[in-house]
C-alpha cells in the first residue's frame, strides 16, 4: 500500500513536472515568435515624418555626349512647340506639390553657382530663353512655379578606382573576343533599345515621352544593360566592368546621401529629383529600401 502511495506520488510529480515543462516551452515560443515579428516589422524603422521622394528621369536636352549612346535625333527644347508642351509637362509635375528640386549639377562645385544663377532669374536679370539644358528648362522653372527661393544641386562625381588601362589603345570588343566573352555579353541588343527611345522623342509630346521613360519596366531595361553588356567584361581577369558598374553605382550613392543630407524629416518634404533616365532605377530603389522615404512614381502624375 505504502508502494502504492509512492509510485503515485511521483506519477502525479511526472505529470506536474511534464505541464510546466509544457507551458514553459509554450510560452517561449509565444515570446520568442513575438520578438522574431517585432525584428523583421519594417514599420518599427519608420521616422515621425516620412519624407516623398520622386526622381524624375529625362533625357538632356542639351546633350554633351556622356553617355554610352549618344542621341542621333535633333530635338529643340527652345522652339515654340516644345516651350508649350514644357508648361504642359511642368503643370502636371506641379501637382506633385515639391518642397525642394534636386539638380542634375555637382553639389560642391556648383551649388553656389547656380542658386546665384537661380536669384537673378527671378529677378529677372537672367534669361534662360537661350538655355536649353534641362537644368534651367525644368529646375530653373518648376522651382519658380512652385515658389521656391532656393535650389539644390545634388550629383556628385565617382573616381574610377578600377585597372589602368591604356584607354587610347584599348579595345573593348577585341578584348571580349579573346577572353571568349564577347558572344555573351552582345546577347542583347541594347542599342537599338536606345536608339528607338532617342528617335521617339520626335514624334512624341514631351509629356507623352516623359512618361515613357518614366516606365518602371523602362527603366528596368535600361538599368539590366549594366547587369548583361556591362558587368561581364573583364571577369576572371582584371575585372573591368564590374569596376565600371561599381562606378555608376558609387555616384548614385552619392547622390542619394545628398538627397539624405538635404532632407529635413521634420517637416513633411517631397523632394523632386530631376536626373537623366539612367539614373532612376538605382535612386529610385534606394528610395524605396530607405525607411525614411516613400516614393512616388513620376507617371502617377504623367498619365493623369
Amino acid at each position: 500500500m505504502q508502494m502504492r502511495k509512492i509510485v503515485f506520488g511521483i506519477t502525479v510529480l511526472a505529470l506536474l513536472i511534464s505541464c510546466k515543462m509544457q507551458n514553459d516551452q509554450a510560452t517561449l515560443a509565444n515570446y520568442t515568435e513575438q520578438k522574431s515579428d517585432h525584428i523583421s516589422d519594417q514599420d518599427i524603422f519608420v521616422g515621425k515624418h516620412k519624407t516623398k521622394a520622386m526622381v524624375l528621369g529625362v533625357f538632356h536636352f542639351d546633350n554633351p555626349g556622356l553617355d554610352s549612346y549618344n542621341h542621333k535625333y535633333a530635338f529643340n527644347i527652345l522652339e515654340e512647340k516644345r516651350q508649350s508642351e514644357l508648361e504642359i509637362l511642368l503643370s502636371k509635375i506641379a501637382e506633385y506639390k515639391p518642397t525642394k528640386i534636386l539638380l542634375e549639377w555637382d553639389r560642391i562645385e556648383m551649388d553656389s553657382i547656380a542658386n546665384e544663377r537661380f536669384q537673378k532669374y527671378l529677378n529677372g536679370t537672367l534669361s534662360i530663353d537661350d538655355k536649353r539644358n534641362e537644368v534651367y528648362q525644368i529646375g530653373f522653372k518648376i522651382a519658380k512655379k512652385m515658389g521656391h527661393r532656393k535650389i539644390y544641386c545634388s550629383d556628385a562625381s565617382a573616381d574610377w578606382f578600377g585597372v589602368e588601362l591604356d584607354w587610347d589603345t584599348y579595345e573593348s570588343e577585341a578584348y571580349l573576343k579573346s577572353k571568349g566573352q564577347y558572344e555573351k555579353s552582345t546577347r542583347y541588343d541594347f542599342q537599338s533599345f536606345y536608339e528607338q527611345s532617342d528617335s521617339l522623342k520626335t514624334v512624341q509630346t514631351l509629356t507623352e515621352h516623359f512618361a515613357m521613360l518614366n516606365s518602371p519596366k523602362n527603366r528596368l531595361k535600361d538599368h539590366q544593360a549594366y547587369l548583361t553588356e556591362t558587368i561581364l567584361e573583364g571577369a576572371g581577369d582584371n575585372y573591368l566592368g564590374a569596376d565600371a558598374v561599381a562606378k555608376w553605382y558609387r555616384r548614385n550613392l552619392r547622390i542619394f546621401a545628398n538627397a539624405y543630407d538635404l532632407t529635413d524629416f521634420e517637416s513633411e518634404e517631397r523632394l523632386l529629383l530631376i536626373y537623366g533616365a539612367g539614373h532612376v532605377w538605382q535612386l529610385r530603389q534606394l528610395f524605396i529600401d530607405s525607411p525614411d522615404f516613400e516614393y512616388v512614381e513620376p507617371n502617377e502624375y504623367l498619365t493623369k
